[in-house]
């Protein structure tokens, strides 16, 4: 039987024997110390110097003029998409570090490569082509404070901050892309690479219950189903299954209870800070049909586990690929074809509709938890440092919580056959087109039939969980018309693979698509909206005429 490694338990020397030169700073500094960007870059050179296997891109430059790394592996040597695409492989991504007080995403990462590049993980490569982005926030890494910190284990003793340089939370950016960081990522990992399964490292801070490592997919209903529910029903718990029996790692679904009431009574995504919103990168690519999950970790497990509860996960994901990522490219491009396919079947006769608004529900069955009864903060004996503590071993098993772990939808629309808007709204198709959403430009007037919103109630906002956001609200109801838009007009033909990130961005009613980060704003308020009903700019055709 497998042993089960509780609270802050590690297998003894989990990381191997390596030469001085490739052991990374948590290492070298017994897990109390975590790598600057600078040493991260290193790390990344010497792999290069010793391994005929890395590829190494430029993903990002930072605010503060940072290069961010996208590191590519592959057996052969691969440099470009098309070079990729010609192996037949599975590409899959893997990004840490979006927020940098949460490091042992980007440490696990340089682990994993190390083990790939010059290691006895190099089999992996076999198999899939592996795009790595450890440091995804290099601004923020290299922000650095002391804490006298609950919220972690006290390791490292030094940490960075959670944004980037602009002040912004980069992984609150999915949709309106405004960071040079998300803007890299669209630009050439997402749509240049085009990987089918995405991997998000994070860790949560406080909670209590006993798992190393919390998972989560893509949640937003709007997404085709397909991957979505292959990666929650098919891919995840096999991961929890192998982790376990492999690892001795046990994870779970990303949620989190009341802690003040005992016992756990609801298992709630809400409570851990995850909504279905694509603003979350691992949400927004659910749109695009594509696999994608979050992890993570909890904080006061010390530094050292939470690294090995990110490495274990990673290879468990790897060796899921490793074993069936032929099955996972074909359902990706079966859902592109059925999205296309759907469009140009349904779409004229207004039948076909998607989600625009969603929440969680309750799992048909109850879930059993592992989770610790009690919490205090305490100094360390003999330190001026805080802790959050637990508890030790292994945690009680409660059965029978409510598992609020299922997206639905809550709110439908009708997908039009396209969209049409006016050349004043540049910046909206400019974003679209970041997306990666074909956007073309009417070479004579068309006339066309279909809906426009009016918008009676035009609301600004505040919304956020760690911060709150300055965002927009319309409402109103949708009339069927017909209008003629002039030459020059943009237009959004919804027969694309990417039809769904197109309604996301562009439905009126979605609470963050563009309407909700503001990009109506100026032409609605131009227009009276705040104090009177307006017609909203983008108009959804069902035909031509």
């Amino acid at each position: 039987m497998t042993k089960i490694y509780w609270d802050s338990q590690v297998p003894s020397d989990w990381t191997g024997d390596h030469s001085d030169e490739l052991r990374t700073v948590p290492e070298e500094s017994s897990f109390t110390r975590t790598a600057s960007h600078i040493e991260t870059l290193e790390f990344i050179s010497k792999l290069a110097w010793r391994s005929e296997y890395i590829h190494i891109e430029r993903l990002f430059i930072s605010d503060l003029r940072r290069i961010s790394p996208l590191v590519i592996l592959s057996n052969p040597r691969v440099t470009t998409p098309e070079e990729a695409k010609e192996t037949g492989k599975p590409i899959v991504y893997l990004q840490g570090n979006i927020h940098p007080p949460e490091a042992e995403g980007k440490e696990s990462l340089l682990i994993l490569m190390r083990d790939i590049a010059t290691g006895d993980k190099r089999h992996y490569l076999d198999d899939m082509i592996i795009l790595v982005a450890p440091d995804f926030n290099p601004d923020g890494t290299e922000t650095w404070e002391v804490k006298n910190t609950s919220t972690f284990s006290g390791t490292p003793h030094i940490q960075s901050l959670r944004h980037n340089a602009v002040d912004a939370d980069v992984n609150r950016d999915g949709i309106k892309m405004e960071t040079v960081n998300m803007k890299g990522l669209y630009m050439n990992v997402l749509n240049k690479w085009d990987p089918v399964m995405t991997l998000d490292l994070h860790s949560m801070g406080r909670v209590q219950h006993g798992y190393c490592n919390l998972y989560a997919p893509s949640y937003t209903p709007t997404g085709n189903p397909g991957p979505r529910e292959y990666t929650q029903h098919t891919v995840l718990p096999w991961i929890r299954e192998h982790g376990e029996k492999q690892f001795g790692a046990m994870y779970y679904t990303h949620a989190d209870f009341d802690w003040e009431k005992w016992p756990p009574e609801v298992w709630d995504p809400v409570a851990g800070g995850y909504s279905v919103e694509a603003k979350f990168i691992v949400n927004a690519i659910g749109l695009r049909n594509r696999m994608s999950i979050l992890t993570e970790t909890p904080g006061h497990v010390g530094f050292e586990k939470r690294i090995w509860a990110c490495y274990t996960f990673t290879l468990s994901l790897l060796d899921y690929v490793k074993e069936r990522g032929v099955e996972i490219v074909r359902l990706c491009r079966e859902a592109d074809e059925q999205v296309v396919n759907d469009v140009l079947s349904k779409a004229e006769t207004g039948e076909l509709r998607n989600w625009v608004q969603g929440e969680y529900a309750e799992q048909d069955e109850k879930t059993d938890l592992y989770a610790y009864r009690g919490r205090t903060e305490e100094y360390i004996p003999g330190t001026s440092i805080m802790r959050h503590y637990i508890g030790e071993g292994e945690p009680e098993f409660i059965k029978g919580v409510t598992d609020l772990t299922r997206s639905i939808g809550t709110k439908d629309a009708i997908v039009p056959r396209g969209y049409i808007f006016y050349e004043v709204l540049k910046d909206v198709a400019e974003k679209l087109r970041d997306h990666g959403v074909t956007v073309t430009k009417l070479s004579e007037p068309v006339t066309v039939e279909g809906y426009e919103f009016i918008v009676d109630e035009f609301k600004e906002v505040k919304k956020g969980w760690i911060r709150m956001y300055e965002m927009t609200e319309l409402n109103g109801g949708w009339f069927k018309t017909r209008k003629i838009y002039p030459t020059g007009s943009y237009h959004v033909d919804m027969a694309q693979p990417l039809a769904n990130v197109a309604f996301y961005c562009l439905e009126p009613e979605v609470g963050d698509g563009l309407v909700g980060w503001n990009y109506f704003n100026e032409y609605l308020k131009d227009r009276g909206a705040e104090n009177n009903s307006v017609v909203f700019p983008v108009f959804k055709y069902l035909k031509t005429l």
